[in-house]
């Protein structure tokens, strides 16, 4: 797009941009002023952060192999979690219009942001899904706590052990025994206390694989704590009024260069019909 000169000869948007200062500069000072405008009549969006963080639980992590990258991978998947729950609303906190989280890059901590008109309910919602993350993550390492499958493992050990006391004291009386009905009645005996260890044993096998399993699970060896506790994140009016009123000087700087270049076309216009027709104007 290009007006003309006074002479006809076409000028381009720049020039006639440079012919109208004061009208440029009084569409950026409108448009600066709608923007200004429109944000201070919008009402702040503030957006609290959390930090929380997959940490060892216990010193059996550090003998996990790969752990540093199972940690990543695990809180990965945690934040997946808040923005599922996020999603379908059962982890959207009272007064907030939007909850997100991510896993920040080459690390296992996890970023939590809550935004909200309120800045008081951004930072309460913040604070409410991190503990919520925390003690749902503690709810599901309670079935995968390396440590409960031990002390199962340790609570079977007396019984297995009493049990072959039975089996053992069941064979002598087996081996003593005399006559049919004496045999029959140890052998049902021994049956029964071979029976009740093997069921034992099982119980106990069972336990011992389920800990070793866990011990080297990264998630049943972790747990979350907060490394950076709720907080509002930079200056939302400031933010507002920054963006609005970049976009209302763009805006206004538009406006500016078209009401110069339709300046210069009417004059370029109304000076090609006085040279064709020196008896007009």
């Amino acid at each position: 797009m290009s007006a003309r000169s006074d002479h006809g000869e076409p000028v381009g948007p720049m020039t006639s941009v440079l012919r109208h200062p004061f009208l440029v500069a009084l569409c950026l000072a409108l448009g600066l002023a709608l923007g200004v405008g429109t944000a201070l009549a919008m009402p702040a969006t503030h957006t609290a952060e959390a930090r929380v963080a997959v940490v060892p639980a216990d010193s059996n992590a550090y003998t996990v192999a790969g752990y540093p990258v199972g940690a990543q991978s695990l809180a990965a998947d945690y934040a997946r979690w808040v923005q599922n729950r996020a999603t379908d609303g059962s982890w959207a906190p009272a007064g907030t219009s939007k909850v997100s989280a991510s896993p920040i890059p080459d690390s296992a901590v996890i970023r939590i942001e809550v935004e909200s008109q309120d800045r008081d309910a951004a930072v309460a919602g913040a604070e409410q899904v991190a503990n919520t993350l925390i003690s749902t993550v503690a709810g599901a390492r309670s079935g995968h706590d390396p440590e409960s499958a031990y002390k199962e493992f340790q609570s079977i050990a007396p019984k297995v052990a009493a049990a072959r006391g039975d089996v053992s004291e069941a064979e002598r009386v087996y081996a003593l025994a005399r006559g049919a009905d004496a045999r029959e009645r140890a052998s049902e005996a021994l049956q029964k206390a071979q029976v009740a260890l093997a069921e034992l044993q099982l119980k106990q096998d069972a336990a011992g694989e389920l800990y070793r399993k866990l011990f080297v699970d990264v998630a049943g060896n972790s747990t979350l704590k907060v490394v950076a506790p709720p907080a509002v994140q930079g200056d939302a009016a400031r933010s507002g009024l920054i963006r609005y009123g970049i976009v209302g000087l763009g805006a206004g700087a538009l406006l500016g260069l078209l009401l110069a270049v339709l300046v210069d076309r009417r004059r370029a216009g109304r000076a090609r019909r006085r040279v064709e027709d020196p008896g007009v104007g």
